[in-house]
Protein backbone atom coordinates (compact mmCIF):
# COMPACT_ATOMS: atom_id res chain seq x y z
CA UNK A 1 0.00 0.00 0.00
CA UNK A 2 1.10 3.87 -1.01
CA UNK A 3 -0.17 6.85 0.59
CA UNK A 4 0.94 9.87 -1.43
CA UNK A 5 0.37 13.49 -0.90
CA UNK A 6 -0.93 15.66 -3.30
CA UNK A 7 -0.36 19.59 -3.98
CA UNK A 8 -3.15 20.99 -6.53
CA UNK A 9 -3.28 24.49 -7.35
CA UNK A 10 -6.32 25.80 -9.27
CA UNK A 11 -8.70 28.14 -10.10
CA UNK A 12 -11.33 29.49 -7.87
CA UNK A 13 -14.18 29.49 -10.18
CA UNK A 14 -16.08 26.09 -9.58
CA UNK A 15 -14.08 25.19 -6.98
CA UNK A 16 -17.19 23.31 -4.98
CA UNK A 17 -17.20 20.95 -8.41
CA UNK A 18 -13.57 20.44 -8.44
CA UNK A 19 -13.29 19.16 -4.77
CA UNK A 20 -16.35 16.58 -5.51
CA UNK A 21 -14.46 15.59 -8.75
CA UNK A 22 -11.34 15.05 -6.75
CA UNK A 23 -12.95 12.99 -4.11
CA UNK A 24 -14.95 10.94 -6.69
CA UNK A 25 -11.47 9.58 -8.37
CA UNK A 26 -10.71 6.21 -6.68
CA UNK A 27 -8.86 6.04 -3.36
CA UNK A 28 -8.73 10.08 -3.38
CA UNK A 29 -9.42 12.35 -0.71
CA UNK A 30 -9.15 15.96 -0.26
CA UNK A 31 -7.43 16.63 3.27
CA UNK A 32 -7.33 20.46 3.07
CA UNK A 33 -8.53 23.04 0.95
CA UNK A 34 -8.07 27.26 0.30
CA UNK A 35 -10.22 28.56 -2.39
CA UNK A 36 -8.67 32.01 -1.72
CA UNK A 37 -5.25 31.10 -2.68
CA UNK A 38 -6.36 28.21 -5.36
CA UNK A 39 -4.74 25.03 -3.33
CA UNK A 40 -5.78 21.74 -2.78
CA UNK A 41 -3.90 19.33 -0.50
CA UNK A 42 -5.33 15.74 -1.10
CA UNK A 43 -4.34 12.17 -0.28
CA UNK A 44 -4.02 8.98 -2.58
CA UNK A 45 -3.95 5.77 -0.95
CA UNK A 46 -3.31 2.77 -3.60
CA UNK A 47 -2.04 -0.46 -3.90
CA UNK A 48 1.29 0.83 -6.14
CA UNK A 49 3.16 3.81 -7.39
CA UNK A 50 1.83 3.25 -11.19
CA UNK A 51 -1.78 3.16 -9.59
CA UNK A 52 -0.88 6.52 -7.54
CA UNK A 53 0.90 7.85 -10.92
CA UNK A 54 -2.93 7.11 -13.14
CA UNK A 55 -4.89 8.64 -10.34
CA UNK A 56 -2.81 11.93 -10.26
CA UNK A 57 -2.86 12.32 -13.88
CA UNK A 58 -6.41 12.02 -13.61
CA UNK A 59 -6.53 15.22 -11.51
CA UNK A 60 -4.30 17.01 -14.05
CA UNK A 61 -7.22 16.40 -16.57
CA UNK A 62 -10.23 17.73 -14.19
CA UNK A 63 -11.29 21.34 -15.73
CA UNK A 64 -9.72 24.28 -13.60
CA UNK A 65 -6.72 22.55 -12.60
CA UNK A 66 -3.46 24.36 -13.19
CA UNK A 67 -1.15 21.87 -11.34
CA UNK A 68 -1.47 18.67 -9.18
CA UNK A 69 1.88 17.50 -7.76
CA UNK A 70 2.76 14.29 -6.05
CA UNK A 71 4.54 15.94 -2.58
CA UNK A 72 5.49 12.67 -0.98
CA UNK A 73 4.94 9.24 -1.10
CA UNK A 74 5.23 6.14 1.04
CA UNK A 75 5.60 2.64 0.42
CA UNK A 76 4.18 -0.07 3.17
CA UNK A 77 7.14 -2.22 1.57
CA UNK A 78 9.61 0.16 2.24
CA UNK A 79 8.12 1.17 6.08
CA UNK A 80 8.30 -2.77 6.74
CA UNK A 81 11.67 -3.38 6.31
CA UNK A 82 12.64 -0.64 8.52
CA UNK A 83 14.74 -2.09 11.83
CA UNK A 84 15.67 0.99 12.97
CA UNK A 85 14.14 3.32 16.21
CA UNK A 86 13.02 6.78 15.71
CA UNK A 87 15.88 7.76 17.73
CA UNK A 88 17.80 6.42 15.84
CA UNK A 89 16.63 7.68 12.44
CA UNK A 90 16.98 11.12 13.87
CA UNK A 91 20.58 11.24 15.06
CA UNK A 92 20.73 9.92 11.54
CA UNK A 93 19.80 12.82 10.07
CA UNK A 94 21.32 15.22 12.20
CA UNK A 95 24.61 13.94 12.04
CA UNK A 96 24.76 12.58 8.10
CA UNK A 97 25.78 14.94 5.45
CA UNK A 98 23.13 16.09 3.25
CA UNK A 99 24.99 14.71 0.37
CA UNK A 100 25.23 11.00 1.36
CA UNK A 101 21.46 10.59 2.19
CA UNK A 102 19.05 9.01 -0.43
CA UNK A 103 15.80 10.36 -0.29
CA UNK A 104 13.21 7.35 -2.16
CA UNK A 105 10.08 9.36 -1.69
CA UNK A 106 10.42 10.85 -5.24
CA UNK A 107 7.71 9.62 -7.82
CA UNK A 108 10.62 10.06 -10.34
CA UNK A 109 12.34 6.96 -8.94
CA UNK A 110 9.07 5.41 -9.69
CA UNK A 111 9.28 6.74 -13.30
CA UNK A 112 11.94 4.88 -14.93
Amino acid sequence: MNISSIIIKASSENWEKKLKQINALPSTNVELEDQTKGIIIATIEAQNAQEEIQILKQINLIDGISSADMHLTYSENELKDCKMKAEEIAELIDEKPLEEMKYSGDVNNFLK
